[in-house]
């Protein structure tokens, strides 16, 4: 996002520098939490109603791997932490395996995965296998104290990413019911909700959408086209709000996240100038 929010920066000093006028601003969000669900950022703001005042339309520099994203997924992210009791092995008959209480929660969780995955969205997205809606079990897995000794907590991460079609209350019931289900049967488990955001999408034919569309394809010398972001984007909080909202950046998402993190530094300024060119068609005078 560094690259992305730099690619941003040159833009808007672009534009000044060339003393064009324009019949509107060019403001800049710089938010700290979207990797968490953006509660202390644009939820902020959203819920101060200074969210998008006034906008008429809204980007976001993501690494989009030269894709425009006009929607995007829905998330609801759970730390779920299965409790039993301390015991050396030797004496295992004193202790409560919370580990194994652990397995038998994801298989009830896997036997809903399987039902998710047989949904699919309408969006484009490519391939035809990312079509289908997410539940992830097990990004982040653990417990135990050593291998002697009877696990008194196990917890493991879970990452329900829901396409636009599917309701976010619905889909959270679904699987906080799940949860009470096994508490019922006598497994001790606690919850934390990590992130939870609602999927949002943009028209590919909005004034923004057309200008974006006609500057990528001046820069880069090709086309441009429209996908569903596979995962949950900022532009959500605008979308809803009525204000057209996209993601393109400098980056790929196929590296993102990961340990060699990269952006080519011809990017950021093939984007910069994308930005500023988006920025005066939409508002020069």
């Amino acid at each position: 996002m560094k690259g992305g929010l730099a690619s941003m920066i040159f833009a808007v000093k672009a534009v000044k520098e060339c003393g064009i006028e324009l019949r509107g601003r060019i403001g800049l969000t710089i938010v700290p939490d979207e990797e968490t669900g953006g509660v202390r950022g644009s939820g902020y703001l959203l819920s101060s109603k200074l969210l998008g005042q006034d906008g008429i339309g809204m980007i976001t520099p993501e690494p989009t791997s030269g894709i425009i994203w006009n929607a995007n997924r829905g998330a609801i992210s759970l730390r779920i932490t299965t409790v039993g009791k301390f015991a050396h092995a030797g004496l295992q008959h004193q202790g409560i395996n919370a580990f194994e209480q652990m397995l038998t929660v994801a298989q009830a969780l896997t036997k809903l995965e399987r039902k998710v995955k047989r949904r699919t969205t309408k969006f484009k997205i490519a391939p035809e296998a990312a079509k289908h809606s997410i539940l992830l079990l097990g990004g982040r897995v653990e417990g135990g104290t050593n291998f002697n000794a009877v696990p008194a907590e196990c917890s493991f991460t879970v990452d329900r990413r829901i396409n636009p079609e599917e309701d976010l209350l619905t889909e959270k019931n679904l699987l906080l019911s799940v949860l009470d289900e096994l508490r019922k049967s006598g497994i001790s488990l606690k919850s934390e909700i990590l992130q939870e955001g609602w999927s949002a999408s943009s028209s590919e034919v909005s004034s923004l959408a057309r200008a974006l569309s006609q500057s990528i394809e001046e820069v880069q010398g090709k086309p441009s086209w429209f996908e569903m972001c596979p995962g949950l984007l900022e532009t959500r909080f605008y979308a809803r709000r009525g204000i057209p909202a996209y993601a393109y950046g400098p980056g790929l998402l196929s590296v993102s996240h990961g340990p060699n993190e990269y952006v080519q530094t011809k990017s950021i300024f093939k984007c910069a100038e994308i930005y500023a060119l988006t920025a005066v068609r939409l508002l020069s005078s």
